[in-house]
């Protein structure tokens, strides 16, 4: 298989990038599958401060990975050949045009093969994030998954590194206490906003939009012991996510007011374009100051969405502090180095564990069709277990010479009942019911035969399987082609694997 993983994050080429790039994100793998013949499977992963496109691709793109876009990665190895770097460069153009950025201006990391791979893990385990450990990466994993399973866009090399990332980060999550310190955007983002509010159990909270960190945002806020939490949806979900969290919806219109009174804004929505502009929120502000003085509590905004709900000029008015992806990228605590070491050191084993297994899978085609060459010949026997309607005249009817006919099991009719057949004194084996008798001699029916030939045949590919896939995982491929050929004649094998 050949695997390329293409990213954007809060690293590079930013949020700002990566938020124009998730807004251009659905449907983007049908979109790639259709304009890019070279793929077989795409996967989409969009979260707050990541756009990853996990692809299959055909074998003329397996080169290493020559692209080296990252600053961090290792200069490209001139003597590799252009097409996976061609592959990067397609899909960049086609990410840069249907985002409305220059092609120049849109750098993305690029990892092949091994690399893609280790680095999906990773990915899953919460070590590529922009709070590292956190617990809600994997879930979009698997949520990005079964998207791109809906749209037709998943194959099933791509299902096999989703289900390895998933266990990943289930072992990450078990034997380390990594992401059990509750860090994430949402708790770091709520730290922050807390800094310039009074206890929070003492405030009221608002929260715009029902996106994905809508619930873990309710979470987290109930956790502290804030408890007084309503939601505004301009799409008409307000009632629906009030209903399932046990909040209070705020109709349609009726925003401002719902601002007025509260203390923290937490927006989530991360579709179109700013819904908390400074025409909106410049009048709650001067309210809130003129209803005390101008000394009360400020009202904090909080937007935790990728393509900004708030204006960024709303930072500027009085009484308000505006906090955004970036405030919380910049906030965010790092994660205790011996947890990190630990769960590095889990990706890179699984990573090393599924590359042996990929290895052994590779054999596949060439089990198959030993598996086909051998069945071929059961079936030939089997075949011949059949009588022809010539063989079994004979059987009843005497030849012209007088003499009886010859039977099926090659003995003449004559000298077995003379007692000459070589057979006669063994029993039929244990789970055998004859069919009849001849001369004495119990009869095994035809399918009961045949089970026995496949039965057998079974048996003697067992080993030769168990090697394949051994040969596979310690790379002595060739060597078990070669052995392979010698002992059963690989040539008709061989054509049906190339």
């Amino acid at each position: 298989m050949t695997t390329h993983l293409l990213s954007a994050d809060h690293r590079l080429p930013g949020l700002d990038v990566v938020a124009r790039l998730g807004a251009v994100a659905p449907g983007l793998g049908p979109d790639l599958l259709e304009a890019v013949p070279a793929l077989r499977g795409v996967l989409v992963l969009s979260t707050c401060n990541r756009l990853a496109l996990l692809i299959d691709a055909d074998s003329w793109a397996d080169t290493g990975c020559p692209a080296a876009l990252h600053p961090d990665l290792p200069p490209a190895d001139a003597s590799q050949p252009a097409a996976a770097s061609d592959l990067a460069e397609t899909i960049t153009a086609f990410l840069a045009e249907r985002a409305g950025l220059p092609p120049s201006g849109l750098r993305l990391t690029h990892l092949v093969g091994v690399a893609a791979r280790r680095e999906m893990l990773a990915i899953a385990a919460g070590l590529s994030s922009m709070v590292v450990g956190e617990a809600q990466i994997v879930g979009q994993v698997r949520r990005a998954a079964e998207t791109a399973a809906a749209e037709g866009t998943l194959s099933p090399e791509l299902v096999r590194v989703v289900e390895r990332a998933s266990a990943t980060a289930r072992r990450v999550a078990h034997e380390t206490e990594l992401s059990g310190q509750g860090r994430s955007v949402v708790a770091v983002g709520v730290d922050q906003a807390a800094g310039h509010l009074p206890p929070l159990e003492d405030c009221r909270a608002l929260i715009v939009g029902t996106g994905s960190y809508a619930g873990a945002t309710v979470a987290d806020l109930r956790a502290r012991g804030l408890s007084e939490i309503a939601v505004y949806s301009a799409s008409d979900r307000a009632e629906a996510f009030a209903a399932g969290h046990g909040l209070r919806a705020v109709p349609t219109g009726a925003l401002s007011q719902a601002m007025s009174r509260a203390d923290l804004v937490v927006t989530c929505r991360g579709t179109g374009g700013p819904i908390l502009t400074v025409d909106v929120v410049a009048p709650v502000a001067a309210e809130r100051a003129g209803s005390d003085g101008g000394a009360g509590r400020p009202l904090v905004i909080l937007d935790l969405a990728l393509t900004r709900d708030v204006d960024e000029a709303v930072g500027a008015l009085p009484g308000v502090v505006h906090l955004d992806l970036a405030r919380v990228r910049d906030a965010v605590p790092d994660a205790e180095a011996r947890q990190v070491t630990a769960a590095r050191a889990i990706v890179e084993a699984e990573a090393a564990d599924f590359e042996r297994t990929l290895a052994g899978r590779a054999m596949d085609p060439l089990i198959t069709a030993l598996r086909a060459q051998v069945g071929r010949v059961v079936a030939e026997e089997a075949a011949r277990l059949r009588p022809q309607p010539a063989r079994r005249l004979a059987l009843a009817v005497p030849a012209v010479d007088g003499r009886a006919g010859t039977g099926v099991s090659g003995v003449n009719s004559a000298d077995a009942a003379a007692g000459a057949c070589p057979h006669r004194h063994l029993p039929a084996e244990p789970g055998f019911d004859a069919a009849g008798e001849i001369d004495g001699e119990p009869m095994v029916p035809l399918a009961q035969a045949e089970r026995a030939l496949h039965h057998l045949a079974a048996r003697l590919l067992h080993q030769p399987t168990v090697m394949a896939r051994r040969a596979g995982q310690e790379g002595r491929e060739e060597a078990y082609r070669q052995a392979l050929e010698l002992v059963w004649g690989l040539k008709s094998a061989g054509e049906n694997h190339d």
